[in-house]
């Protein structure tokens, strides 16, 4: 008889093996933030296991806390859903996300992310959304548009041969108006994730930001200076360094320093989805990304009520700013957990004919790719 469960700490081994077999990958090289060597990452894995034990099948959810605009959310990334090929077919996956979802989440999490295929996951309530707008940045651009920019005495280091450079990045990640909390001892683990590298830029030998590259250097997938200013200076130096003709970097709509540097100079933009999500906590989730919002883009002035996947909730925008109140108007309208999400989380909401403030939706979430799973 299978049993679903919690995996042991002596099972390192066995769900490390599941997940290296499934993905044809090296997951403690891969994803070191969760399979490092030192570190003990049992909990978070829900298994099941047959009559002899083995491990047939697990998903995995890592707890991400957020600050959002000053404001606390809890967050886990889900990952490593891996069956192993003899047992697929027997429902493993629909029985170990179901109890995820209804005996693990509730109370714990705000908010649940993941990456993956999009009719798969909205099956367990998931809905693809976010915003991420991805920059082209080509060897013209900088020839041209960033002619004056001044590269020399900058050089691009790995960023954690650096001294200093673990607190440095921390605090960078830190002065964001969003952020995943990032243990700076860990950083080394999280900023290499999924085969990313790292590099600091450094002006003589003053470190002035950092940016992390994909594997084959051509995508910037995220990038943090100490002052905006230098951020042409940064992308020119890269380019430079990389040796590419044409370079991607992401952005997160809010980080609007950043935006207005890249769309000076960038050949092109496209606003894009971050990854899939399912809400569990309305009210906290729409408090801190309104706020977000608020503070960084602006908000016109209006109301918003409605009973959201049974949650009553009426958000307000006004001279004092956002509140969210866990109540409903009489006769507001009443939407599902898809039709919910999609209104929050996607531009597609505007075609359900449910009223709500101009601009406020979708909301500004995003994930750098380090802190994905």
């Amino acid at each position: 008889m299978l049993e679903y469960r919690k995996a042991r700490p002596d099972e390192r081994e066995e769900y490390i093996d599941l997940a290296n077999y499934v993905f044809k990958i090296d997951v403690e090289a891969v994803l070191p933030k969760v399979y490092g060597k030192d570190i003990d990452s049992t909990d978070m894995h829900l298994v099941a296991a047959d009559e002899q034990g083995r491990l047939r099948a697990q998903v995995v959810v890592y707890p991400e806390p957020m600050n959002v605009s000053g404001f606390p959310l809890r967050v886990g990334y889900l990952g490593i859903v891996s069956v192993h090929p003899r047992a697929r077919g027997e429902g493993h996956m629909k029985v170990l996300m179901n109890k995820w979802l209804t005996e693990e989440v509730p109370g714990s999490y705000d908010m649940v992310v993941l990456y993956g295929q999009r009719q798969r996951y909205e099956y367990f309530d998931f809905t693809l959304g976010g915003v991420k707008i991805k920059y082209s940045v080509g060897e013209v651009n900088a020839r041209h548009a960033l002619r004056d920019a001044k590269v020399e005495g900058l050089s691009i280091r790995p960023l954690f041969e650096i001294e200093g450079a673990a607190a440095f990045a921390h605090k960078l990640n830190e002065a964001r108006p969003a952020y995943v909390q990032r243990d700076s001892r860990q950083l080394p683990l999280i900023l290499h994730g999924l085969e990313q590298k790292p590099l600091g830029v450094l002006d003589g030998d003053k470190l002035i930001g950092y940016l992390v590259v994909s594997k084959t250097g051509k995508e910037i997938t995220e990038l943090a200076m100490s002052h905006a200013e230098d951020i042409p200076r940064a992308v020119k130096a890269y380019l430079a360094h990389s040796g590419t003709d044409w370079l991607a970097v992401f952005a997160p709509e809010y980080e609007t320093e950043l935006n207005a540097s890249l769309s000076a100079f960038a050949e092109n933009y496209a606003i894009e989805t971050s990854d899939m999500y399912h809400i569990v906590d309305f009210a906290r989730v729409l408090e801190a990304f309104l706020t977000l919002k608020h503070r960084t883009g602006g908000l016109v002035p209006g109301e918003f009520s409605a009973v959201l996947d049974g949650q009553p909730v009426t958000a307000r925008v006004d001279e004092n700013g956002v509140t969210v109140e866990r109540s409903a108007r009489p006769g507001a309208v009443e939407l599902n957990k898809k039709q919910a999400q999609t209104l929050l989380l996607t531009p597609h909401g505007r075609f359900t004919g449910v009223a709500a403030p101009a601009g406020w939706f979708p909301l500004p979430i995003f994930w750098y790719i380090a802190d994905k799973f």
